[in-house]
């Protein structure tokens, strides 16, 4: 059930923080409302995305984790208002 994003950003061997730090880098470039999928592996990657996303107003759509532990998750960039 899961819709193809508007960008794709791979982070798996990367270590906080940089996956957030390449996650805002991207964000920026995305408008209010398209999406970013989002693939890491760090054992906080989840954890530290989630925050990010509710301190900076983004939406968590989707989350699911394959069998090697890497971790995907969808994300809605906030709306400006």
């Amino acid at each position: 059930m899961s819709k193809v994003a508007d960008a794709y950003l791979d982070v798996i061997g990367m270590c906080c923080p940089l996956p957030l730090i390449e996650l805002a880098k991207s964000v920026n470039k995305l408008n209010s409302g398209q999406t970013l999928k989002i693939i890491g592996n760090d054992p906080i990657f989840e954890t530290s995305v989630r925050d990010f996303c509710q301190v900076n107003d983004h939406a968590v759509l989707e989350v699911s984790t394959d069998d090697k532990r890497c971790v995907s998750m969808m994300i809605r960039v906030r709306s400006s208002s």
